[in-house]
């Protein structure tokens, strides 16, 4: 998570409020139809279960509609037993309410919720009613000693309080811990996974990140893109070791989930809690929860809708790929057959009917996933197996409508400056169409003939893109023109100073002022988009632009707060970049050359970027590498 963006200038207040307030309409406005077309979809995908009689999956199905109705969001709390889970959601929630103790405790799914008046209520397996008990009994619901191994049944204790924190749908879930030798807890655990949209996952600076929890995290992230990672108990340890352990936690972490970055909150939630008990300020900042806490309202605040529209996609996405699998491992077996027989034949009994369906479902989620966050399918998106026409009929408009400067907020995603990006993009769009027009129009190769053609770099540009057999065609009205043209001044005195009217310099054809009027009107675009606090937010998360585009934007009108910005964010980013460089050359010279993340092994590019610009920008493309 970065730190919270700065604040618009203030010099009109009036219209920065205005401003926010149509930003968050429109932002509401995309995620509920988002939202509707992802509930669309696991309608029919919940019809088609029922209809084939898949019970479990349909069930999963029927719980995604519940969790879209009810703008559900569920934060859980993971890790292995003893770790401190439960201290550590009662030092966020400053209430010592979920037990904690010595042994393994905790034995079944609690989960908090917000409510007018606190409240406890009991969900049972099998029962078709919940039971409301005192809130004071929770103990012996969810402990071992007061309920060893589940044994009444507990499917959640639903704790309400009148929280702020756990307002707008959010569910903070404490789950058993795994690995201890009471089997049902981990299994409950494991059980609960599918229904995560974010976790707190917990290790402690007792045992760190042992063999069990790399096992159990890599069993997290096939259901929940975003996880928080916390080192709990950091108060057992003294400042030298603990700052070992908490490098040593965080570069496991990066080495088995292939993270580039990743940020570990190192807390102690039992000195926090008694913080917060004795409001005491200093001892709760001290704690480390309060750097949690941040990073947890910013989350819930800025991505929680759109990771949470995203995680039903993908989890509707899974039952899809359950019911492909099982359709294609199995025709109607005979107990099918007779559990179906004298009711009326479902549309989706025809298996290759059903699957070719399931088929679009899965592309027009898989589209929704992306949509939610903003993006475009990549090429390596799997839309291969939905007919062309389905994806055809499901534009972005018709989903979502791209809200302003969603191609900027896009381009902030790339691994250099995100205006040498735009200026790539419109230069290989340009000569993409002219390559062609030169190669089959008399008129454009009389154009380009007119014009003395381009500069040396973006002649050496069209010609990586272009094949001999064009070029053969489209540059002779040139080479013929620049023929009469030497052939005249040959008998002429001046001559040799004459010559240089026809030679061709950079910023000087057609190309170089596309491009400046490209880039002009980018920059106005970016500049714009950063007197908001959404845009700074965005940008606080990018790669930056280059040099070159920092004086550009520093210089595009920007007040002194904006431009204090920009030079914060860069200054930040080339230290970054320094350190990225260093440690990658440390661990290539110590020979540990398997210990270096992406963001290391492409530091020195990346640098080389935020100098001069990109590549494509300053020399002619490589003919032989991908565009």
């Amino acid at each position: 998570m970065t730190e919270q963006a700065p604040s618009p200038t203030t010099a009109e207040p009036a219209a920065a409020s205005a401003e926010s307030t149509v930003v968050d309409l429109e932002r509401l406005k995309s995620y509920t139809r988002v939202k509707q077309a992802i509930a669309a979809q696991v309608r029919q995908l919940h019809e088609i279960l029922e209809k084939r009689n898949h019970q479990s999956l349909e069930g999963e199905s029927r719980e995604l509609m519940v969790k879209l109705a009810e703008d559900r969001f569920t934060l859980a709390v993971l890790g292995q037993f003893k770790r401190g889970k439960s201290s550590l959601m009662n030092a966020i929630i400053g209430r010592d309410l979920l037990p904690t103790g010595v042994l393994p405790l905790t034995s079944a799914i609690t989960v908090l919720r917000f409510g007018p008046k606190e409240r406890l209520v009991i969900q049972r397996a099998g029962w078709s009613f919940a039971e409301e008990v005192a809130v004071g009994q929770l103990a012996d619901y969810v402990t071992e000693k007061g309920n060893p191994g589940n044994a009444k049944g507990v499917k959640t204790a639903c704790l309400e309080l009148p929280l702020p924190f756990l307002r707008r749908g959010l569910e903070f879930v404490d789950t058993p811990g795994v690995g201890s030798s009471i089997e049902a807890n981990t299994a409950t655990t494991y059980g609960f996974l599918p229904q995560c949209d974010a976790v707190l996952f917990v290790t402690s600076v007792e045992s760190p990140l042992t063999a069990g929890e790399v096992d159990f995290l890599r069993a997290i992230r096939q259901y929940v893109g975003k996880i928080f990672f916390v080192a709990n108990k950091t108060d057992l340890l003294a400042d030298g070791e603990r700052q070992q352990v908490l490098e040593f936690i965080t570069e496991a972490i990066r080495t088995h989930t292939g993270a580039a970055t990743v940020r570990l909150f190192s807390v102690s939630a039992l000195v926090a809690l008694r913080a917060r008990l004795a409001g005491q300020n200093d001892g709760y900042a001290g704690s480390g929860l309060k750097d949690l806490e941040q990073a947890l309202v910013e989350f819930l605040a800025d991505e929680k809708s759109e990771t949470f529209l995203a995680a039903v996609a993908d989890k509707a996405i899974r039952i899809v790929d359950q019911a492909k699998a099982d359709i294609n491992q199995r025709a109607d077996s005979p107990r099918q057959a007779a559990a179906t027989q004298g009711q009326p034949k479902s549309e989706w009994a025809d298996p290759a009917k059903c699957l070719s369906a399931l088929a679009v479902i899965r592309a027009k989620l898989l589209i929704l996933h992306y949509e939610s966050l903003g993006q475009t399918p990549p090429e390596s998106a799997d839309l291969s197996d939905a007919p062309a026409t389905d994806i055809e009929e499901h534009p972005r408009a018709g989903i979502l409508p791209a809200p302003a400067d969603a191609d900027i907020a896009n381009d902030l995603r790339t691994r250099g400056c995100p205006v040498c990006r735009r200026m790539v993009q419109a230069a290989f769009k340009f000569f993409s169409h002219w390559q062609y027009e030169l190669a089959s129009s008399e008129q454009a190769g009389g154009q380009f003939a007119a014009e003395w053609g381009f500069c040396p770099l973006h002649t050496w540009q069209l010609a990586a893109i272009s094949s001999p057999q064009g070029g053969s065609r489209g540059l002779p009205p040139l080479a013929q023109r620049v023929s009469d043209e030497l052939a005249g001044l040959a008998a002429r005195p001046d001559a040799a100073t004459a010559v240089r009217a026809i030679v061709r310099h950079a910023g000087e054809c057609r190309v170089c002022r596309l491009l400046r009027a490209e880039e002009d009107a980018y920059i106005g675009r970016l500049a714009d988009l950063l007197r908001r606090g959404t845009g700074r937010y965005a940008y606080g998360r990018s790669q930056t632009v280059c040099l070159r585009h920092l004086a550009m934007l520093a210089e595009s009108g920007a007040d002194d707060g904006l431009t204090r910005f920009l030079l914060t964010e860069s200054a930040r980013r080339f230290e970054e970049l320094a350190e990225d460089m260093q440690a990658f050359a440390l661990k290539h010279d110590a020979i540990r050359r398997g210990l270096q993340n992406a963001d290391e092994q492409d530091a020195w590019r990346r640098t080389l970027v935020h100098l001069a610009g990109e590549a494509n920008v300053c020399i002619p493309w490589n003919p032989d590498a991908e565009v």
